[in-house]
C-alpha cells in the first residue's frame, strides 16, 4: 500500500467572507424573457412575470453558502439550489446551481465591489448590490446561437 496523498487543510479567508453580500432572506419581482420563441428583434416582448424569494446562509464552517430560491415565473414553479464557494486551485469564486427541471449548471463568479458577474457556458449574470448591500439589481442572459439575449430582469429587496 503506497501512503496517501497529503491535502492541504482548507483555510477560510476573503474571497470567503466576501460572499457574505448573499447572505440573508431576499423577496424579488421582475420579468422573465427567454424562450425558444425569444424574438431578437424584441428580446423583450412576451415578458412573464418574476416573483421569488430565496434565503442565503453558511454552510457548517462558513465555506460555503446555500442560497435557495422559489421562485413563480407565469404561473410556473421555478426552483433553484445554489452552492457558492471559493476554489484555492484556481483562485476563484464558483456557483453550482441545481434546479426542479432537472438542470445543473457552472458559474464563474466574480466580484468587483458592489458588482457580481456569474459566467457560465450558456448564461451569465449581473448583479448590482446597494450601497447599504439590501438590494441587488439583477440581469440574467442566455446564449441562443444567434447570440445573447436577455433571460430575466429583478431587483430583490433583503426582507430580514
Amino acid at each position: 500500500m503506497t501512503p496517501s496523498k497529503l491535502i492541504a487543510v482548507p483555510v477560510r479567508g476573503e474571497a470567503h467572507q466576501a460572499l457574505a453580500v448573499f447572505l440573508g432572506r431576499w423577496r424579488a419581482e421582475g420579468k422573465s424573457y427567454g424562450s425558444p420563441s425569444q424574438a431578437v428583434d424584441d428580446p423583450r416582448s412576451g415578458a412573464e412575470p418574476w416573483v421569488s424569494t430565496h434565503t442565503g446562509k453558511w454552510h457548517t464552517g462558513e465555506f460555503f453558502l446555500i442560497e435557495d430560491e422559489r421562485a413563480t415565473v407565469g404561473s410556473n414553479p421555478f426552483d433553484t439550489l445554489s452552492v457558492l464557494g471559493y476554489d484555492a486551485d484556481t483562485g476563484r469564486c464558483f456557483a453550482r446551481c441545481f434546479e426542479n427541471h432537472g438542470f445543473y449548471r457552472d458559474y464563474d463568479v466574480v466580484g468587483n465591489g458592489r458588482v457580481w458577474v456569474l459566467r457560465g457556458e450558456m448564461e451569465r449574470a449581473r448583479i448590482e448590490f446597494s450601497e447599504d448591500g439590501r438590494t441587488q439589481t439583477i440581469s440574467w442572459e442566455w446564449r441562443r446561437s444567434d447570440g445573447w439575449l436577455p433571460l430575466c430582469d429583478r431587483v430583490a429587496r433583503r426582507s430580514d
